[in-house]
């Protein structure tokens, strides 16, 4: 039975968000494995979903908001990403619309404590049951596939946190002058994608503690991150 005061947060879908198979087509073609069109329409076909391809951002690969102010949820994936580190970052926030779904009407009841966490069990179970068919249907190279069936014994928040993961798809990046953050030595200084330059510092754990040099506030900065060396400056200059 259907509590009536439910009815006050139901919403009718917007027909413009309504995903047919020739708009996922429409939307991804040409981002993602050839071979992978047909399974990523089974997943997305029928539901109101907002997706955009964006420029590169230095600060995600992708994202999902729920909905909000009578628009559907979105889901948004960087443009410059290649066509394997596209298709599990588009997964990765397929995941998340799923479990925001699911929980929408609990969300709206629950105190904030009793939410699903955004990384949590329920994301992590989503998210490897929804990669499941793409990694079983041979679309990723083999050692790519290898290192997801590892990955997903338990999904990180980001794939970069699984460094093996993370340089096998960077091999199948387009060429460019980018390095990986590890390959530059202390005190060296380097710019990130939004044009901020920053000094490498010492290492902590797992990352590498930077400071930017116009804020002077520090950041950490994953082994993998790609920044493109400043040479012939030292920091005295850019200050």
């Amino acid at each position: 039975m259907r509590l009536p005061f439910l009815r006050l947060f139901e919403h009718a879908p917007d027909k413009r968000y309504f995903l047919t198979p020739e708009k996922i087509d429409g939307i991804f073609r040409g981002f993602i494995p050839e071979d992978a069109m047909d399974m990523l329409i089974v997943c997305l076909q029928g539901h109101c979903l907002d997706c955009g391809i964006t420029r590169k951002r230095s600060t995600k690969t992708g994202d999902f908001r729920p909905s909000r102010n009578g628009l559907p949820p979105r889901i948004t994936v960087n443009g410059d990403l290649n066509p394997y580190s596209f298709l599990l970052t588009l997964i990765h926030e397929v995941a998340h619309y799923f479990v925001f779904r699911e929980t929408e009407r609990a969300n709206i009841l629950l105190i904030r404590k009793h939410r699903p966490r955004p990384h949590g069990k329920e994301w992590k179970k989503r998210f490897t049951d929804l990669m499941q068919p793409f990694i079983s249907m041979n679309i990723f190279p083999e050692e790519i596939e290898k290192a997801l069936v590892s990955y997903f014994e338990d999904p990180k928040a980001s794939a970069s946190a699984d460094t093996r993961l993370q340089r096998l798809l960077q091999a199948y990046d387009p060429p460019g002058e980018h390095i990986r953050i590890s390959e530059i030595t202390e005190g060296v200084l380097f710019m990130t994608g939004s044009g901020r330059i920053f000094l490498k510092m010492d290492r902590l754990r797992k990352r590498y503690r930077c400071m930017c040099i116009k804020s002077r506030r520090m950041y950490l900065f994953s082994p993998e991150a790609m920044i493109l060396p400043v040479t012939g400056q030292k920091e005295e200059k850019v200050l």
